[in-house]
């Protein structure tokens, strides 16, 4: 068996492939990155292509089993780092912080850190290119919503940068990188900041030209199709669906917990929005939307990465009406940019233990740690592959309760899916919301017990003025 067909039978097949592009950019490569039905992005190719080919994909794929750990990764990228957690990775330092520019903190996630950080490492000549996820601008409903773009002025950087929680791929922004001689900072979640380091152990051109590699701290991605429900919400056909901003804030007044859903349509100039407490399946613990891929991985900060930035959800932060950073520093030369900035005055920085900066993701690593091995579990019962990792199946004891709410998780995940595409082909919301709201019932009972049907009641006469509409 090829390595190609190996990484389709094992991988793509049983919807573990997360769409990086890493197995399309190999030589002699059967495989082309697309999104499917779903709104996930994916590998797929011809299986007498895959029989055919002679393109080692196996040790470059976050998700084959076969390639190197994050553990791995990181003695070999950051051998020298001191502190070790078998959470946060090999670290120099943790904080707490943000800048102190309010215009910038004032239109960025979280405290602005990330922003900050592109602005100074174009300004101070430390890259040549920025490279970050942004808005696709092209007005056009059928064009994806988001893609990698690459940014060599300091202004365009921190105006371009934005949250996107949907699907995007490496592949084409990786062949850039291959063509044009620079010195590169990537942004990327966990698994494609590891699929960067995969490749960087074959491609010397890879490994010189990427500097710095900035790690977005995550709960799991999402389908395209999330956008749809969103905007289908709010006021939005999917079908005119040309722009969505996740995290809107209201600053300076409300909470950084508190987020704003706004979407545009291509039938008029204006945003819709809403809290996104008030959208039906926008509660992230339940898992709607999430690729397969998200919940047989083990890394929620990046460990890989030269900076891991995120949200400091603790009591002392998350309730900031201006918002936080959570930053995890492996890289030396960044760990003196920040300090030096935080002697300025540019950047305000607090020092996190450990375990605060544990604490502020408790729910990804329960998720992705007690969860996981709950789940690798399952599969090793039924006989299935599953891609090997550095949780052990049935590693934890759980208790029922536990368990009932990590089957849930799963059935809304593959539901979800399933439902809101047959919305899209029938062109009516309430199959998604007739579907699902019995899952959505069963998970909070389980995590709340009985008395919360009460609430639920009040859920369900919302979602009957939703329908009147």
């Amino acid at each position: 068996m090829t390595e190609s067909l190996e990484l389709y039978e094992k991988v793509i097949k049983n919807n573990y492939c997360i769409g990086c592009g890493a197995c399309a950019i190999a030589d002699n490569s059967p495989f082309k990155i697309e999104q499917d039905k779903f709104g996930n992005i994916v590998a797929k190719g011809d299986q007498d292509e895959m029989r055919a080919s002679t393109a080692k994909v196996l040790d470059t794929c976050p998700f084959s089993g076969e390639s190197k750990d994050e553990d791995e990764l990181g003695k070999l990228f950051f051998p020298n780092n001191q502190r070790e957690d078998n959470h946060l990775g090999r670290y120099i330092a943790n904080y707490a912080g943000y800048v102190t520019d309010d215009n910038v903190r004032k239109i960025a996630s979280s405290g602005g850190i990330g922003k900050w950080l592109s602005y100074t490492l174009l300004n101070e000549d430390k890259v040549d290119y920025f490279i970050q996820v942004v808005e696709n601008k092209s007005g056009k409903p059928s064009e994806e919503l988001f893609k990698f773009a690459v940014f060599n002025d300091p202004e365009a950087a921190v105006n371009g940068s934005t949250s996107a929680y949907y699907p995007t791929t490496l592949k084409d922004i990786l062949t850039t990188i291959k063509e044009t001689e620079g010195r590169y900072a990537i942004t990327g979640v966990p698994c494609f900041i590891k699929t960067l380091r995969l490749l960087a152990l074959k491609d010397e051109t890879l490994k010189r030209r990427i500097k710095y590699t900035i790690g977005i701290v995550c709960g799991g991605m999402k389908s395209a199709n999330q956008s749809k429900m969103i905007a289908w919400q709010l006021g939005v056909h999917p079908s005119n669906l040309t722009k969505i901003n996740f995290r809107g804030k209201n600053y300076g007044v409300t909470p950084a917990t508190t987020k704003i859903y706004q979407a545009w349509s291509a039938l008029e100039d204006k945003p819709y929005e809403e809290n996104s407490s008030d959208i039906y399946g926008a509660d992230y613990g339940m898992g709607f939307f999430k690729p397969k891929a998200c919940d047989y991985c083990d890394d929620v900060v990046g460990e890989t990465s030269d900076i891991s930035i995120g949200d400091v959800w603790l009591p002392n932060y998350r309730f900031d009406t201006k918002g936080y950073s959570l930053i995890v520093v492996r890289n030396e030369e960044l760990s003196d940019l920040l300090n030096k900035a935080f002697q300025k005055g540019s950047i305000h920085l607090e020092d996190l233990s450990a375990a605060e900066a544990i604490q502020s993701q408790q729910g990804g690593f329960r998720h992705r740690r007690e969860a996981l091995s709950y789940r690798l579990q399952k599969k090793e019962d039924k006989g299935q592959w599953y891609p090997k990792k550095r949780v052990s199946p049935g590693e934890f004891e759980i208790d029922k309760k536990r368990k009932r709410i990590y089957d849930l998780r799963e059935v809304i995940r593959k539901q979800s899916h399933l439902s809101f595409l047959e919305s899209l082909e029938k062109d009516d919301i309430r199959i998604f919301y007739d579907d699902m709201k019995v899952f959505i019932k069963k998970y909070t009972i389980a995590n709340h017990g009985v008395w919360i049907v009460r609430m639920w009641k009040k859920v369900d006469r919302r979602l009957k003025l939703i329908y009147k509409h």
